[in-house]
């Protein structure tokens, strides 16, 4: 299943798509965001705003950046 989610990462990205990468240490309807040009934010989702479905609440600095990718698998290579 990681394979999967991996290529799935991998094929948002090239497309020049956000990936989204869910965390339970933070907030109910809060995740992460990967860009393609390698930022990373934390977005909170509004279900209820079809205008505006999701609002920034933070972008990572690089340090922050590389611990969301030491803390989860997607980020790991095979």
């Amino acid at each position: 299943m990681q394979q999967v989610i991996k290529k799935l990462r991998t094929d948002d990205l090239n497309q020049g798509h956000c990936f989204m990468i869910f965390d339970d240490d933070l907030p109910a309807n809060q995740a992460y965001y990967e860009y393609p040009d390698g930022s990373i934010q934390i977005e909170q989702i509004d279900k209820n705003n079809l205008d505006i479905p999701r609002s920034v609440i933070k972008m990572l600095t690089k340090k922050e950046i590389a611990a969301v990718k030491e803390k989860h698998e997607v980020f790991r290579h095979a």
